[in-house]
């Protein structure tokens, strides 16, 4: 799992502190670590499914680009989809560390730093490194899972952010919040619980909690915003299209609000736990319930590394198709009646509305776009939208 705490663990441990001596016996435990190896197996299984294994069918199965003021970018269609593979890529590194870490552990009994006054230097640059290892990458995860909503709100809006850009933001902020943390955690000689006063748990303890837990937090506030306000827009382009909303359009929001409302809970169960633990740790210190944070502690085991696995459900391409049905004109023709049956086609890359591919732009949507005329105004069905 990923929590401020094991990495004070890391720590040498010169100073006998009651309760945190009590919590690492417990979390060197081999129940709690057979626990970490199966979540995250599960994790590992679902990244791999994500990035390698899973097939798109249409436009997106490839990376398309196209040339843009002389440069190439990627279709819009694609940049959600390549958002998600690199959500997994980070996914798929942070459960091989807590997979690698429990393992070491489960094997190797003195890893964490010893009660005693020996030299720990091995143990305690083992227990840092990979402690770091698997919060920069779910921090990373974090922000990509950001980024996904982001690149979703603005698509529908009309504007979008290159593919790099998102990788500069992801990389360096995870990089520049995880090593101000771990800095001040572990700089100059690694004796965080050589703490007398309040004031020195403050400056040393909680700037690391503070660098993990804000970028969780901020997920957890700007995602529901970002899905609420596209799920706004696409109800206003939809009225906007047909000038009316009929049962066909609020099933098709419904279906919209169900995926966006899944992907926020999953962000929610998996990372819920971890707010839970830092404010018991830091409010009830003196005087805490063991029983409690051991519950919450097996529960981050089973959800933090679990993240991937359930992001390969809820982040699934959507499979909808319209069918808009007229009556024969003198122009129609095989070409207008093929475009017309295949223009509303929905996945992952652009969850809610497919973007025009054929204008370099991509500007505007197929939503405020139809394809052809249709005159007089089409029937509307709705052949399948369904998460699969």
């Amino acid at each position: 799992m990923a929590d401020p705490t094991i990495q004070t663990f890391c720590c040498h441990n010169r100073i006998r502190s009651p309760p945190a001596i009590k919590l690492m016996a417990e979390f060197d435990t081999d129940g709690y670590i057979v626990v970490c190896l199966i979540s995250s197996i599960f994790g590992i299984g679902g990244a791999i499914y994500q990035i390698w294994i899973r097939h798109e069918d249409g436009p997106t199965h490839h990376a398309v680009r196209r040339r843009r003021g002389g440069e190439l970018t990627l279709s819009s269609q694609n940049l959600g989809r390549q958002i998600i593979v690199w959500l997994a890529v980070a996914d798929l590194c942070a459960s091989l560390g807590v997979f690698l870490r429990s393992a070491l552990w489960k094997y190797i009994k003195d890893v964490l730093p010893p009660d005693s006054d020996v030299d720990d230097t091995t143990n305690v640059i083992f227990c840092a490194v990979s402690s770091a290892w698997i919060q920069y990458f779910y921090m990373c995860t974090w922000l990509w899972t950001l980024c996904y909503a982001i690149n979703v709100r603005r698509q529908l809006s009309g504007a979008r952010y290159a593919l790099r850009t998102y990788h500069y933001y992801v990389w360096s902020i995870s990089a520049l919040l995880t090593g101000i943390g771990l800095t001040v955690l572990y700089v100059p000689d690694a004796d965080c619980h050589n703490v007398h006063d309040m004031t020195t748990a403050y400056m040393r303890i909680l700037p690391n909690y503070v660098m993990t837990y804000g970028p969780m937090i901020a997920v957890m506030v700007a995602n529901p915003i970002l899905y609420y306000q596209a799920s706004r827009e696409v109800d206003r382009q939809l009225l906007a299209r047909f000038s009316q909303m009929s049962n066909t359009e609020r099933d098709l929001m419904t279906k919209f609000k169900v995926k966006f409302s899944l992907i926020n809970l999953v962000f929610y169960v998996c990372w819920l736990p971890n707010l839970v633990n830092g404010i018991v740790l830091w409010t009830m210190w003196y005087s805490l319930p063991f029983s409690m944070v051991l519950t919450v502690w097996y529960i981050m085991a089973i959800t933090n590394p679990l993240q991937a696995f359930f992001n390969s459900l809820v982040y699934q391409k959507w499979n909808c198709r319209w069918r808009l049905r007229r009556q024969p004109s003198s122009d129609s023709s095989a070409e207008i009646r093929r475009r017309n049956r295949t223009s509303m086609v929905c996945n992952e890359g652009t969850p809610l509305l497919q973007a025009k591919t054929e204008s370099p732009s991509a500007s505007n949507l197929h939503l405020n776009q139809p394809s052809v005329d249709l005159n007089p105004k089409p029937t509307r069905s709705i052949n399948s939208c369904t998460l699969v």
